[in-house]
């Protein structure tokens, strides 16, 4: 009877070590997934302003070439040239309005899936907490099934 105990006693910590190890690992998991996402968005914003910035320097070069051309062909202050310019502008804005969107829903995509992942980890540590004190239970009851 008394190796039974011991044997139970020894169970039982060593579910309760292994829950905590596991309720750690998770928490570790966590927020090795946060740094990871944040790096991402990181990456996703830096990447959306050097978008911005290329297509705004590409627009800049097509109005100066437009206007140069309209200064050569004495057409400087024509409804075609206007028109073209304003063309140019509300392609860009389209163009920079378009990034920005895609830009907001990466960081939403970004941050709905951290979400998901803080939820299962609590999920997991719940799990390894409730099988650690199943465990603690098992190991207990059977040493006095015994009896």
């Amino acid at each position: 009877m008394g190796l039974e105990v011991i044997l139970g006693g020894l169970s039982a910590i060593t579910g309760i070590i292994g829950g905590i190890a596991q309720a750690n690992a998770a928490g570790q998991a966590a927020a090795a997934q946060a740094e990871a996402n944040a790096i991402e968005g990181a990456q996703t914003e830096n990447n959306a302003v050097e978008s911005r910035r290329q297509r705004i320097r590409e627009n800049r070069i097509r109005r100066a070439q437009m206007l140069a051309a309209a200064e050569n062909t004495g057409t400087t202050g024509s409804s075609g040239q206007i028109g073209a310019v304003s063309a140019l502008n509300t392609n860009l804005g389209g163009l920079v309005a378009n990034a920005a969107g895609n830009t907001q829903a990466n960081k939403s995509i970004s941050s709905n899936l951290q979400r998901a992942a803080n939820f299962q980890t609590q999920s997991n540590t719940i799990g390894a907490w409730t099988n650690t004190i199943q465990q603690g239970f098992s190991g207990f009851s059977t040493i006095f099934d015994q009896n």
